[in-house]
């Protein structure tokens, strides 16, 4: 087993997360390069497997418990699908480029959201702060 598939094994669903969107913007790089250098069968190959990831990255979608930020995800990583469709092709580096932008904010926006989960996970609530009466 190499160390890539020890990571996937043993990481965490949010980890995972991560490597996916990680993944998916270094393979948009790739594939920028090798359309540039007319390399059309690796740049297919390339964004194919973002589709995949970002199919993957789709059905993970809880839509019932994510609410209202699972169906905008629903519908940006729809509309990534389409683009890179396009994108391969007509061997468009701007749409490339395009997805590439939305993977790279969606996995900074990922990176700092486990950030401030960690953050507050780790800390044990006041057991003196007022609360919030519900009984009816």
């Amino acid at each position: 087993m190499d160390y890539t598939e020890q990571m996937v094994k043993t990481a965490s669903p949010a980890k995972l997360i991560e490597m996916l969107y990680q993944r998916a913007v270094e393979l948009l790089d790739m594939a920028e390069r090798d359309v540039n250098n007319r390399e059309y069968v690796k740049a297919n190959e390339e964004i194919q497997k973002c589709q995949d990831i970002i199919t993957e990255l789709n059905l993970s979608l809880d839509l019932e418990k994510g609410g209202e930020i699972a169906k905008n995800l629903r519908a940006l990583y729809t509309y990534m699908f389409k683009t890179l469709v396009e994108a391969n092709t007509k061997k468009d580096v701007e749409k490339i480029r395009e997805v590439r932008g939305y993977l790279s904010e969606l996995l900074e926006t990922w990176r700092e959201a486990m950030k401030n989960v960690g953050n507050t996970a780790s800390k044990v609530p006041d057991p003196n702060r007022p609360r919030l009466n519900v009984s009816l």
